[in-house]
């Protein structure tokens, strides 16, 4: 026998190394867990690791069905700042699982339905927030996802190789002060273009990714009013 049935696994046994709180959100290497009860320092409880819960949560709009993590230093919106709150934004943070309820802008808290996922999350890859990293930024590329561009004037972001075939990453314009280039390292499609230059709010640029012998590389799904070129 390779295998024995234990429990269902909506919660699991836990032994902090310091006293937790009831209701804190504890992270487990890549998920989270939710304890009911205070558990005392080296003794043995339990977390919830699948429902749905109330959580505190950062100021900003989250949708229903947003893919929603958790910052350990985060801000809760009207709880004491950098207590760990949750986000839509994914680099640095923990995965929780995905808004059940639409949350607005200056609401406390977010009602998730816990449950874990691979590191990348690539079926999800539309709803996902991959945060625009600002003038001369490099965009994340650890995850699949849409990436809402923000110029405050002439700014450039860079783009490296994806982490994994299937990745997509639409990046839209979404507010124009300036014109947006992104250059990409490894190349954005098969002529060899590595630049991407937004102009005009609303344009739009779908990459996904594959292989190109033994390299990750990504090609363009969809280009609405975004101009490419070799530099």
């Amino acid at each position: 026998m390779q295998a024995t049935y234990v429990q269902e696994g909506e919660v699991i046994d836990y032994t902090p190394g310091s006293a937790v709180a009831a209701g804190s959100v504890v992270v487990l290497g890549n998920t989270v867990g939710i304890n009911a009860t205070p558990i005392a320092a080296s003794i043995l409880g339990s977390l919830t690791v699948e429902g749905l819960f109330d959580v505190v949560k950062v100021t900003g709009a989250i949708a229903v069905g947003n893919a929603v993590y958790w910052d350990a230093d985060g801000d809760p919106l009207g709880g004491t700042a950098g207590t760990g709150a949750a986000t839509t934004t994914s680099t640095g943070n923990t995965y929780m699982g995905v808004s059940a309820l639409a949350a607005a802008e200056t609401a406390t808290t977010v009602r998730v339905r816990l449950s874990d996922v691979p590191a990348l999350t690539v079926h999800n890859q539309y709803t996902n927030v991959v945060a625009d990293p600002g003038a001369s930024g490099a965009i994340p590329v650890t995850q699949s996802g849409h990436v809402d561009l923000v110029t405050a004037g002439a700014e450039t972001r860079t783009l490296a190789a994806p982490s994994a075939a299937g990745q997509v990453l639409a990046l839209g314009f979404k507010t124009k002060v300036g014109n947006c280039v992104i250059t990409c390292a490894t190349g954005l499609n098969g002529t060899g273009n590595n630049t991407a230059t937004f102009d005009t709010a609303g344009d739009l640029l779908t990459l996904v990714a594959l292989y190109v012998g033994a390299n990750l590389r990504w090609r363009v799904m969809a280009n609405d009013g975004v101009t490419l070129a070799t530099v």
